[in-house]
């Protein structure tokens, strides 16, 4: 148990002194992978199962840095990725830059750093604008209104994930200061 133990301490180490750039680059893997893994048929019991937007989750971890040119440019990515399956080209891009901007406006407008409270619902509220974005532009572009429930899954199931991987999104730069200080 020590040996892994010490093998966390490591990983956490090393992540407290990696840069922005190496820390966007481990959540664009991430990214790539859930969404890859996402292809595959999911189903449990006969049950289909709700897949997260891991885009999302990325635009709302990424938006607690502050705008940036280079989360944005992968964002668009990763919708023209989720659109080529299931959607009109740019709306999941779209979402993704909508959702991104409003994480960072936020969290520019807000103290997360001393407020527990605030770091727990400010995610939870923005998620739930990315999805209902989604659902717009689902409903828009069917020419109805798209169901509900699937959306609703989706969202919990975004939520539970971001809840155990929004550590990975964070770029640590400090909100504030110029340059784009690592914290």
């Amino acid at each position: 148990m020590n040996g892994l133990g010490g093998f966390a301490d490591f990983l956490a180490l090393r992540w407290e002194n990696a840069r922005p750039r190496s820390r966007l680059i481990v959540g664009v893997l991430l990214v790539a992978m859930i969404g890859l893994v996402g292809l595959t048929p999911k189903s449990l019991f006969g049950v289909q199962l709700s897949w997260p937007y891991i885009g999302l989750i990325a635009a709302v971890g990424w938006g607690r840095s502050g705008i940036a040119f280079g989360p944005m440019v992968f964002l668009v990515l990763f919708g023209f990725a989720q659109d080529a399956s299931q959607a009109p080209w740019g709306s999941h891009g779209l979402a993704n830059l909508l959702t991104y901007g409003l994480a960072v406006i936020v969290s520019q407008m807000a103290d997360t750093e001393r407020s527990p409270i605030l770091t727990f619902v400010l995610p939870v509220v923005t998620l739930f604008f990315g999805i209902m974005l989604v659902w717009l532009v689902a409903s828009v572009s069917s020419g109805h209104a798209a169901r509900v429930t699937p959306m609703l899954t989706a969202y919990f199931a975004t939520l539970v994930v971001h809840m155990l991987i929004a550590p990975l999104f964070d770029l640590g730069i400090r909100r504030g200061v110029s340059g784009g200080a690592v914290s």
